[in-house]
């Protein structure tokens, strides 16, 4: 597969950024799920699902809006009897699609379908190198073994998958294992810490969360360094701003429009208006307010001294507070440990300097 160079991918992007066009689309086919896993952020809408019928009209306005990846997810999009129905009517429309799953209910049935579909990304969550903690924090027994047993079916027959862990003090301990277990695998290995409250802004989530003593004893110094190589290439006019209600959304089972899946500001129902209503014609005050937000407006943010070292999601700030314009106690959490990761690296190489020297 040929790749756009990185610069032309960002050019093109920030072109529909700029048209307000939704390029990516996480389109949650069901809140239902097999697992109950001890952090999950999602909570149900109170609607009842849509129908296939109704997520191919959807998918219909997507496509002439000038949607171009799609992502299925949930809850367990397996659980979904429906889901290869749409997934080929999805790939008839253009779509470059990503599945998000945690693999419990793949069979070699339905890997020999998601063959032929040949997807863009799979994506699997593993939340820890061994059965015993994956299954603690699934809650689950045998969720490891099966969860597994499809990523080795899928990489057998040549299909690209990325494994998701969300970083908790359940399984934190097992960073080392965890990446060998992907090397193992085959697969690429996407390790993040930081968790979010719940949907409905319950808290519970974020009692899993690692401390700050956990993050500068198992978390590797040069994770810290790669996210200040990130930060420092942002530009500054950008740095607290991102995409969601601009080129990129979320649509809920019950066809609620969010700007994004972490940002549960409802700006429209499918069932009652077309998106491109929702989008362009009329759009929410939310999703306009949203538009107009500028990196200056993050006053807190932007004569904060941990600005330099800080990746603030307006989704999760919005959930720990209610406000997508003031400081997150998360991120701010986690830029702390930066700075100090950051200082600690730099003593190190000094004491290395004159440690050769003194050889010298």
């Amino acid at each position: 597969m040929i790749k756009s160079p990185p610069r032309l991918v960002e050019e093109v992007v920030n072109r529909y950024v700029e048209r307000c066009i939704p390029y990516a689309v996480m389109f949650e086919l069901t809140y239902g799920c097999n697992l109950k896993c001890r952090h999950c952020y999602v909570t149900g809408d109170d609607g009842v699902e849509l129908s296939s019928d109704e997520i191919k009209d959807i998918l219909d306005q997507l496509a002439e809006m000038g949607a171009i990846f799609l992502a299925f997810t949930g809850g367990e999009i397996f659980t979904r009897e429906d889901l290869f129905e749409i997934a080929w009517y999805a790939k008839k429309k253009g779509f470059l699609l990503t599945f998000m799953t945690n693999g419990t209910l793949i069979t070699p049935e339905r890997i020999k379908e998601i063959e032929k579909l040949k997807p863009v990304k799979f994506e699997f969550s593993l939340y820890g190198a061994t059965a015993e903690t994956h299954d603690y924090i699934t809650r689950v027994d045998g969720s490891f073994k099966r969860t597994i047993d499809a990523i080795r079916g899928l990489t057998r027959d040549g299909i690209e998958v990325t494994v998701k862990t969300i970083l908790t003090n359940s399984n934190i301990r097992e960073y080392s294992e965890m990446e060998a277990l992907a090397r193992e695998l085959g697969v690429h290995p996407r390790m993040n810490p930081g968790l979010s409250p719940r949907r409905d802004g319950s808290p519970e989530p974020l009692q899993y969360d690692l401390s700050f003593e956990e993050m500068a004893k198992y978390l590797p110094e040069d994770e810290g360094e790669l996210m200040l190589s990130y930060l420092s290439e942002k530009q500054s006019s950008r740095r607290f701003i991102c995409k969601a209600g601009k080129a990129g959304c979320c649509i809920t089972p019950s066809g609620i429009v969010y700007p994004c899946v972490m940002m549960p500001i409802a700006v429209g129902d499918l069932r009652e208006k077309s998106f491109k209503d929702i989008w362009h014609k009329n759009p929410a005050y939310e999703l306009e307010r949203l538009r107009s937000l500028r990196s200056e407006d993050m006053t807190t943010c932007n004569t904060c001294d941990l600005a330099p070292y800080c990746i603030r999601c307006p989704g999760v700030v919005y959930l720990e507070t209610g406000d997508l314009v003031g400081a997150s106690p998360s991120a701010c959490r986690y830029a702390e440990w930066r700075r100090y990761s950051r200082s600690y690296m730099v003593m190190q190489s000094t004491d290395s300097a004159l440690l050769g020297q003194a050889v010298l």
